[in-house]
């Protein structure tokens, strides 16, 4: 009897101490959680969305948010969605996005980096050692993608005219065949899809050019004006402290965030690891805000006015503010050229 009664208290014990503990962000903010609404690409670098969306970490409950995530085929169909008002949070590649915020069609406000790394790798056949073998030669890519950004970046500091290089379209998941059949000369693009590349056509091709000297994947979490408006400096103050929990257990226990980013993509860990390791990954996620972030964002910028997509960098305060961070964790805002 005795027993049975000690029983029923501790899981009333149990109970209340875990529903306290499922509470703990609501109390600490005082309501109810606040909605956000974000987007992913089916890709691995998006790794701190899937922590933040998985609920057994206790994160987003932590910092008052309620978060809702959505998969998506690419960083800009985020943005669109984002645009139609269907998400709060998207990762557009920030050249796409530097014409819209200059025309006013598209309004962000960056709080944090979310990415900052060399993701985009060539392999090309091995005879090609020198530059200069580019000329003449195709390299295959998907059109207007990142990896075409990436090499007339790099073609531009070795002071080849891109002209001289052909880029043929090919799809990402084409690009390790056509280079291993000898439909290209090499290929361009972020991981994992070079390693696959070198693991099909083996001896006859490599790894080729320093396209980081010239290009990093540097990008801000984009959050919706509309939202930040809606939730003011609180709702960002969330986000951002959010942002960088979930970055943290990232870097502090990347077999966790391996086996939570697998199970978001249905893949399993060692493929997410194995994928982490080759681009760089969990140190390309800074949860930052620096010079050389802004500095390549204005590199973005010269690359556009050449092509003319851009004839002038938009409103850069009025979309980056350190602003929520300085008030978060102020060790974070490494700006000393810039003054946002």
């Amino acid at each position: 009897m005795n027993f049975s009664f000690r029983l029923c208290n501790s899981r009333r014990l149990l109970s209340g101490v875990l529903l306290s503990a499922a509470l703990l962000g609501t109390a600490a903010y005082g309501q109810a959680p606040i909605t956000l609404r974000i987007g992913a690409a089916s890709n691995v670098l998006f790794g701190p969305v899937f922590v933040l969306a998985d609920s057994s970490n206790g994160i987003a409950s932590k910092h008052g948010l309620k978060v809702e995530s959505r998969i998506f085929n690419s960083g800009i169909a985020t943005m669109e969605a984002a645009l139609a008002g269907d998400l709060d949070v998207a990762f557009p590649n920030t050249r796409i996005l530097l014409p819209l915020l200059k025309s006013g069609k598209a309004c962000f406000k960056g709080p944090i980096a979310f990415v900052d790394v060399n993701t985009v790798n060539m392999v090309t056949k091995a005879t090609i050692t020198q530059p200069k073998q580019l000329e003449g030669k195709k390299i295959g890519t998907p059109k207007g993608g990142i990896g075409e950004v990436a090499l007339h970046m790099w073609l531009a500091k070795q002071g080849i005219d891109r002209a001289k290089v052909e880029t043929v379209n090919v799809s990402q998941e084409d690009l390790p065949i056509a280079l291993a059949k000898g439909s290209v000369d090499g290929i361009i693009w972020p991981e994992p899809t070079p390693s696959l590349a070198l693991e099909v056509a083996g001896k006859a091709v490599h790894r080729f050019g320093d396209i980081g000297s010239a290009f990093r994947d540097t990008s801000v979490v984009n959050v919706t004006c509309d939202w930040a408006k809606k939730n003011g400096d609180d709702g960002m103050k969330r986000l951002v402290a959010a942002w960088i929990d979930a970055v943290d257990l990232l870097k502090n226990n990347p077999e966790a965030g391996a086996r939570i980013t697998a199970k978001a993509l249905q893949l399993t860990p060692a493929d997410v690891a194995k994928i982490w390791k080759n681009g760089g990954w969990p140190g390309g996620w800074p949860a930052s805000l620096s010079d050389s972030q802004m500095d390549m964002f204005f590199t973005y910028g010269d690359y556009l006015k050449a092509g003319k997509e851009l004839d002038s960098m938009p409103d850069m305060p009025a979309w980056v503010s350190s602003k929520w961070l300085k008030e978060v964790d102020p060790g974070r805002v490494q700006f000393s050229k810039y003054k946002y």
